[in-house]
């Protein structure tokens, strides 16, 4: 069977569905059938839907956010056993200068080629707007992907000696208490944490603990 037939089997299933169904190529993530409540949210008809093509990650979806992550799920989807799916949050633009929108999402492969290798997926999305607090610690969990992303290449230029005197500052620990951990000189601990704050361009206690925690230290 091929896809455009098999799409065109589970269309109606799709339309029963509660959420937003989207099935997507793998490679680019472009899509071929979305819902018509998902159409609608979007203004758009499935013709300009797919005319839209790859570009409909940039358009609709935070990029800061989703860049990485499709690298990730494409990888995830090729090696989950048949039938599994994988869940992930995203934010949607639905309109022009409108602010993003969470959801949540499960997908799971649709259809493969001849060789048995995964080509298309379907998604099926759920707004988190309905769920008290969901949303805020989804924003969280963005900020906290956002800050990884723009300041690994700081953290990963510090050293073990260094990387450990950031974890002792952020757990609260005086220059002194770090040099007797160590088995170092307080002035080479306050040595350790000038070139800290250098590298990572911080100054304040609240800086240490949330690089620390961000890079699993603490």
């Amino acid at each position: 069977m091929t896809i455009e037939e098999k799409i065109e089997n589970f269309a109606p299933v799709a339309e029963s569905l509660p959420g937003v169904v989207v099935i997507h190529e793998i490679e680019d993530f472009a899509p071929l059938f979305m819902s018509s409540n998902g159409l609608e949210l979007l203004g758009l008809t499935l013709e300009e839907l797919q005319e839209i093509g790859a570009d409909y990650q940039k358009r609709f979806l935070n990029e800061d956010f989703m860049e990485d992550y499709l690298t990730f799920l494409r990888k995830m989807i090729k090696v989950k056993n048949e039938g599994e799916s994988y869940n992930f949050f995203h934010q949607v633009q639905l309109r022009k200068n409108e602010e993003y929108v969470w959801y949540v999402s499960s997908i799971k492969v649709f259809h493969k080629d001849p060789q048995g290798n995964p080509t298309h997926t379907v998604t099926i999305a759920f707004p988190l707007g309905d769920f008290e607090h969901v949303p805020q610690k989804a924003e969280r969990m963005l900020d906290e992907s956002l800050f990884l992303k723009r300041n690994r290449k700081k953290f990963q230029s510090l050293g073990s000696r260094g990387k450990e005197v950031l974890r002792l500052v952020a757990m609260g620990k005086t220059s002194a208490e770090i040099a007797e951990e160590l088995n170092v000189s307080p002035d080479t601990v306050n040595s350790h944490k000038k070139v800290v704050k250098q590298k990572l361009g911080i100054s304040s206690t609240y800086q240490f603990t949330k690089y620390a925690r961000s890079f699993d230290l603490i």
